[in-house]
């Protein structure tokens, strides 16, 4: 159901990019309200500098889809660090997921920017499917439940994707494929962003290139060749892809992978990341 598909995108994205979307927007008092194509959102500030704040989502037929809940952090940090604008939202509070019915089907609840305690999955006749425990952001026990309501030993509700072959094999090949170019002085750092599908296909790569203004040039032809190397890189296991494809609560879904290269006192070194 779409309801699925999209609840993973809407944990993962601020309301600062939701800004950016087009919409109608009108304001009352501490309470914002946005109008979008596929859905509605409403924003309601609290606290003394309304530094706190709920979001909630509605679906075009006025049913609540999701609410999540925010602080905003001070500007400057006590070591003197200074925050972006979108660096200092951090989740703090409950999240509610619903389904098109309007009963609850995930419940969690965040504690700076980390999952922390029950994070609770129910089926629609509101009985309980799934409990997970967290703290600071790390599952500590993951417990499942049956229509019937027995109990079983269950996967974590989100599996993020995995790469399936050996960190050295990788490591390997993008050393002969990309040594020379990635030289660390004219060319600085690239980055691949890997769309994978629900099988572990790669179906989509895009590239960005760290380079000096000198080596600017450069840049498209970089890009150009990275996306060829990841499309043509080896089955690190045979008749395999590459990537075990995430999955949410049960199901397999799409997801990104973020492959960043770069040199580390003169040697190449990589970095996987993964997102929905």
């Amino acid at each position: 159901m779409k309801v699925f598909r999209l609840l993973w995108l809407f944990l993962l994205v601020s309301p600062s990019v939701w800004a950016q979307m087009d919409s109608t927007q009108r304001s009352l008092d501490n309470v914002t309200r946005r109008i979008h194509a596929e859905y509605d959102e409403e924003i309601m500030y609290y606290g003394k500098r309304n530094e706190y704040f709920t979001v909630r989502i509605f679906r075009k037929d006025g049913m609540l889809f999701r609410l999540d809940s925010y602080m905003l952090a001070p500007k400057m940090l006590p070591n003197g660090f200074q925050l972006d604008s979108l660096s200092r939202i951090i989740r703090y509070g409950p999240t509610k997921i619903m389904y098109p019915t309007g009963k609850v089907y995930v419940s969690c609840e965040y504690k700076d920017d980390l999952l922390q305690g029950p994070f609770m999955v129910f089926y629609e006749d509101g009985s309980i499917k799934r409990k997970e425990y967290f703290k600071a952001g790390r599952i500590t026990k993951s417990q499942c439940y049956s229509p019937e309501g027995e109990s079983y030993r269950c996967e974590p509700f989100y599996q993020p994707t995995k790469f399936m072959g050996k960190s050295s094999d990788l490591a390997g090949y993008l050393q002969q494929k990309l040594g020379t170019v990635l030289d660390g002085d004219r060319i600085r750092k690239i980055t691949a962003t890997l769309t994978i599908n629900e099988i572990g296909q790669v179906i989509h790569v895009s590239t960005s290139v760290n380079a000096v203004p000198s080596a600017n040039q450069q840049v498209p032809a970089v890009a150009s060749y990275v996306q060829q190397i990841i499309r043509s890189m080896p089955e690190w296991v045979p008749d395999k892809f590459n990537w075990k494809p995430a999955v949410n609560d049960g199901v397999a879904t799409s997801s990104t992978c973020v492959l960043s290269v770069f040199r580390l006192y003169g040697s190449l070194q990589y970095d996987l990341s993964y997102r929905m």
